[in-house]
């Protein structure tokens, strides 16, 4: 690679930062612009759509006070815990499996066809069954989470394995690698570029889902809060906790690329 290429790099990394910063500014004018009053009200009521001013006085206001006798801090604490313990429970099982299925034809029989018919399943329909057979504790709200995540991220699994290059694993073989050392040295490492993208799909995913699940049977978490204030309606808090939400999605996404940035740090570099 040239020294030309090197140094355009890094002025398009800076250069895509300030087309974001520009596009975030924007949103917020426009944001501004219509719950500002003009001629003596603004464009879009308050009752719809709050000022940023008074979104960010709600969100001090619960910072200080919390919401229905809980603090913000628990409110936010309760849906990373749903989130996470169903998150690390759907990696830990599900691309283990895929990576199963995607070496051996056998296993891919056997698992493939129930993993496909519950992939299109519309999760959330599902959630009062589940309430049936786990209760109204934290279980169901966990077990719908992992049934949206747990098919994306196998079946990711599986296709990344089936996308390495035969010609690496025939190369290992030639050089007398046994099977075990070619999965832990070419298989595996270069699975990890597509599971991260699954991982990192499947982020945003599980943010939405842990909003379905927080709407039923539950008192606590930021999505049951903004839940229950469209019931009075408080559209203030409402969108303190979908921005919350957006904000929570948006840094476990920045994770995740750190993480891949550093475990994947052969990522597009291979010939």
């Amino acid at each position: 690679m040239s020294a030309s290429s090197n140094s355009r790099a890094p002025m398009g990394k800076q250069r895509s930062a300030w087309i974001n910063l520009a596009s975030f500014i924007a949103l917020l004018l426009l944001w501004v612009l219509v719950t500002t009053p003009i001629g003596g009200k603004p464009f879009v009521a308050p009752l719809f759509l709050p000022s940023p001013i008074s979104v960010w006085d709600t969100f001090l206001k619960l910072l200080q006070d919390g919401y229905q006798g809980k603090t913000l801090a628990y409110h936010l604490g309760i849906s990373l815990f749903r989130f996470a313990v169903a998150f690390a429970v759907s990696v830990l099982f599900a691309v283990p499996i895929g990576l199963w299925m995607g070496m051996n034809e056998t296993v891919k029989a056997v698992l493939d066809p129930p993993i496909e018919i519950t992939r299109p399943m519309p999760k959330l329909a599902l959630l009062p069954l589940l309430i049936i057979w786990f209760g109204i504790g934290e279980l169901a709200k966990v077990v719908i989470i992992v049934l949206a995540l747990f098919p994306i991220l196998s079946i990711s699994a599986m296709q990344a394995v089936r996308g390495v290059g035969r010609r690496k694993v025939q190369a290992a073989l030639a050089l007398g690698a046994s099977r075990s050392l070619i999965f832990r040295r070419v298989i595996f490492p270069a699975s990890l570029p597509g599971i991260f993208t699954s991982i990192r799909v499947c982020i945003g995913i599980g943010v939405t889902m842990l909003v379905g699940a927080e709407m039923i049977a539950t008192s606590a978490g930021i999505a049951y809060m903004a839940m229950s204030a469209s019931d009075f309606l408080l559209t203030n808090v409402v969108i303190v906790g979908a921005l919350i939400m957006a904000v929570l999605g948006y840094l476990l996404d920045l994770l995740a690329r750190a993480l891949e940035n550093h475990i994947v740090h052969w990522g597009g570099k291979e010939g």
